[in-house]
């Protein structure tokens, strides 16, 4: 019996005759056709056994049409749909099927689309550019406070004047200002010198 005759006369046939025709099939359609029918077949074995031997058949499923038929497939059988699946699947279709198909399956299926639903890909590491340190909101001083942090800043710059910074290291990482280096995979803004660091600190290291 060919795929047609049987799709043909199918919706009129009593259940037992859909079940028992199936192993007379020996020449198999398209698999959306294949798809809908087993979606009617009233037992989980009868589905199987209508997709096992459309797969001996040579017949390959799409990746939507498998995610169709999740729930009517046993774990073999389902391994074979994903194995031969003539598309690749998405993430959310391999994460639904993880566990529900073999372990060496789901490896090779999952290599074949370039997936692997277990990496974090949403942490994003900003560079040099992108990092803004924040400032805390100016609060309001008064008159002496003033007074006393404008002879601090005298007192600084004076400092400053006599420890004057070339913009390379120099070895004197306790008068170091703050500058970018890299550190544990991210951009750093401090005084130590790190990894990436601008003034060439800790030997480029």
């Amino acid at each position: 019996m060919t795929w047609d005759e049987y799709y043909e006369k199918f919706y009129d046939w009593a259940e037992s005759t859909r079940a028992s025709r199936i192993s007379s099939i020996t020449e198999f359609g398209a698999s959306d056709e294949i798809c809908e029918i087993a979606q009617e077949l009233f037992e989980d074995k009868l589905v199987q056994r209508l997709i096992n031997r459309a797969l001996s058949y040579g017949v390959k499923f799409k990746a939507d049409e498998i995610m169709e038929l999740v729930l009517f497939m046993d774990k073999p059988t389902l391994s074979k749909m994903v194995e031969t699946s003539v598309d690749t699947l998405n993430k959310d279709q391999l994460e639904e099927i993880y566990m529900l198909i073999d372990d060496d399956v789901f490896e090779r299926a999952s290599k074949r689309a370039h997936i692997d639903i277990f990496s974090d890909d949403t942490e994003e590491v900003l560079d040099e550019e992108e990092y803004e340190p924040v400032e805390p909101p100016q609060k309001k001083i008064g008159f002496f406070t003033a007074l006393f942090m404008g002879l601090g800043a005298a007192s600084l710059m004076d400092k400053k004047t006599l420890h004057k910074h070339n913009g390379k290291c120099n070895g004197d990482c306790a008068n170091c200002p703050p500058h970018y280096g890299y550190r544990y995979g991210r951009w750093y803004y401090g005084h130590h010198h790190v990894h990436g660091c601008e003034f060439g600190g800790n030997g480029g290291l």
